[in-house]
């Protein structure tokens, strides 16, 4: 009596059914487990938005600057069907991982004027995203490139609207790196970057979700409206709870918040 078992010798033209059968089928379940990975890989993990950096671009803007709630550039767009002039407020940051502030007082102390008075040019690099627009002092001082008298009244003005008291759910992020400088500019793989910028003095940012399910900004400011970027870097880039009241002013929106009142989310 023999015992005969399949065996395969790669020399012969076909294999043993059996052995056939069994490499064919653990071919379908590789092929089958590939699959599902990469679907897997490719719904679950988290998009990188569409932000833009002009990298290498400068571009040049006039209107006026002022400091509060945070260093911004407010220029002229266009007019609207009413012939009403329409305005943007550009939020300025420096070059690297710092804010503006500094910049633009020793730009004012070395053309002795004050900025809040006068139409500015300055020369930077353009960041954006979803209709939110940063500009880099990417020269630092010598961003500056002349300024002239303002007659135009309507720059003075602000539409500032008190929005009462909220709770938001979301991200604490840095602004330069989110909008485009960087991607992925959130989430824990930029936590370390996110943290040197806003300790740099970037100005703070929050991204939650509205009702509609898009991104909603705002800057963070303290209760006292001073920024509050120290106290709050061991939250940034995790998802945390925020109160305070919310404020719009044009088309930003401002949270003064209490750092201490700050809740992790699971």
């Amino acid at each position: 009596m023999s015992d005969k078992k399949d065996f395969f010798v790669g020399y012969l033209p076909k294999a043993p059914k059996k052995i056939a059968r069994a490499s064919l089928l653990l071919v379908v379940l590789f092929f089958g487990l590939l699959a599902a990975s990469a679907y897997m890989v490719v719904n679950f993990q988290r998009t990188v938005n569409n932000g833009s950096y002009e990298y290498g671009e400068l571009t040049e803007v006039e209107g006026l600057v002022y400091m509060t709630p945070q260093p911004f550039i407010k220029v002229f767009q266009e007019e609207d069907i009413n012939g009403k002039p329409v305005y943007k407020n550009i939020l300025l940051i420096n070059f690297g991982k710092f804010g503006a502030a500094e910049t633009l007082e020793l730009i004012e102390r070395k053309v002795s004027v004050k900025f809040n008075s006068v139409y500015v040019k300055l020369r930077g690099t353009l960041i954006y995203h979803n209709g939110t627009t940063l500009m880099e002092l990417t020269e630092n001082e010598n961003s500056y490139i002349s300024y002239r008298p303002l007659v135009d009244k309507y720059l003075y003005a602000k539409d500032v609207k008190d929005l009462g008291t909220h709770t938001l759910s979301g991200e604490i992020i840095d602004p330069k790196c989110y909008f485009g400088s960087m991607k992925p500019g959130e989430g824990k793989p930029h936590k370390s970057c996110a943290s040197l910028c806003l300790s740099g003095g970037i100005p703070a940012m929050y991204v939650t979700q509205n009702e509609q399910g898009l991104a909603d900004y705002y800057l963070l400011l303290g209760e006292d409206k001073r920024p509050v970027n120290n106290d709050i870097l061991k939250y940034v880039s995790d998802p945390v709870s925020i109160s305070g009241r919310v404020e719009t002013l044009d088309e930003w929106k401002v949270i003064y918040i209490n750092p201490d009142e700050i809740k992790r989310l699971q």
